[in-house]
């Protein structure tokens, strides 16, 4: 494939930075983000590998042999194609593994995010420009920005609150939140979402702040609660257990059914992907059903898959990285560019500075 250079900072790209802008990031386009954990990264929330690393040195102390032993099999595959990968299609007996799993991943973002909280709210990063300018852009009649994110951290949350967005989780009440359902699908029944700016947030693989325990589940932001209940915090775990989970578990399942539901062909919207692995399956199928619409893709990694779209559909663009070098598929033609635009900082540099 012959790759052409495109000089960023030539009235060619400029032409390309409005055309992307409005099919992307436009009233009439107003994205809906899926934001993976290429965010939390950013803010020093540790990813998939840091936390590989965590729960090999966690089990390795551990005093059940057998617990050892099963991760042990497992931990050539994890090194080599990475946790998600790893820890695919568990056996029975393996099962049991993904309990301790949970609690040592809960433990250690919770951990993790409560000590860059000062920080998240004083770095104006480009995911804080973005959502500073989406605020802007989103339409007087219904201000409400769509999220759906895989991750466990409230980093979204936190950004929202240091920008004066309200954001609408689905659960309510002031110390001990509950989840209705209904404030995701109606939120405009509940909250002012002509006169404020809303980001309506689907977390389909929970988060730090759920407890479910004794049968009640409840939301809350007392990181003392949340510590000493850490084994109850509700978070599907990389591994074979997601589809399960997400199935199973009410509030998880009906936070992909209501994102799912607004993916509709018959209004206009574009996706906007900003760190996002693809390695959801049974949410990976929606998301591509939904490619027919402006997609905006922002990943230093980008699977063949979906790099193979965007050559063969003009609506899909992506910025990312690939063998030291930094590329751009626009227009269905692959590009080599001098700036690492799948950095959301770049990129806000460029498109919305």
């Amino acid at each position: 494939m012959d790759i052409e250079h495109l000089d960023i900072y030539s009235e060619i790209f400029d032409g390309i930075v409005e055309e992307i802008k409005r099919r992307n990031l436009s009233t009439n386009f107003m994205p809906k983000l899926i934001i993976g954990t290429g965010l939390s990264i950013v803010y020093g929330v540790p990813g998939m590998n840091a936390l590989a690393k965590h729960l090999d040195k966690e089990i390795k102390k551990s005093k059940d042999a057998s617990l050892k032993e099963k991760w042990n099999e497992r931990f050539g595959d994890i090194k080599n194609k990475g946790l998600e990968a790893g820890l695919a299609n568990l056996s029975q007996e393996e099962l049991g593994m993904v309990d301790t799993i949970k609690v040592l991943t809960a433990k250690y973002i919770l951990k993790s995010e409560e000590k860059i909280h000062e920080k998240v709210l004083e770095k104006d990063t480009g995911f804080c420009r973005l959502m500073r300018y989406l605020s802007g852009t989103v339409s007087n009649n219904n201000r409400i920005i769509d999220i759906m994110t895989p991750n466990y951290d409230r980093i979204i949350e936190l950004v929202c609150d240091k920008l004066g967005i309200g954001v609408i989780t689905g659960f309510s009440g002031n110390m001990y939140c509950r989840f209705d359902r209904n404030l995701l699908r109606q939120p405009g029944t509940t909250y002012h979402c002509r006169s404020h700016t809303w980001v309506r947030l689907f977390k389909p693989h929970g988060s730090i702040n759920w407890i479910s325990k004794n049968g009640k589940e409840y939301q809350t932001n007392n990181y003392n609660v949340l510590s000493k209940n850490a084994e109850y915090i509700e978070i599907v775990t990389p591994g074979s257990s997601k589809y399960r989970e997400g199935m199973i578990n009410n509030t998880f399942r009906c936070m992909r059914e209501e994102f799912n539901d607004l993916l509709n062909p018959e209004e206009q919207y574009s996706l906007l992907f900003y760190g996002y692995g693809f390695n959801d399956d049974h949410f990976d199928t929606a998301l591509f059903d939904s490619f027919q619409k402006n997609v905006l893709i922002l990943a230093k990694d980008v699977k063949e898959e979906v790099k193979n779209k965007a050559l063969t559909r003009k609506n899909i663009t992506i910025f990312y990285h690939e063998n030291g070098k930094d590329y751009m598929i626009y227009n269905s033609k692959k590009y080599s560019i001098d700036l690492p635009l799948w950095d959301i900082d770049q990129f806000a540099d460029i498109f919305i500075a």
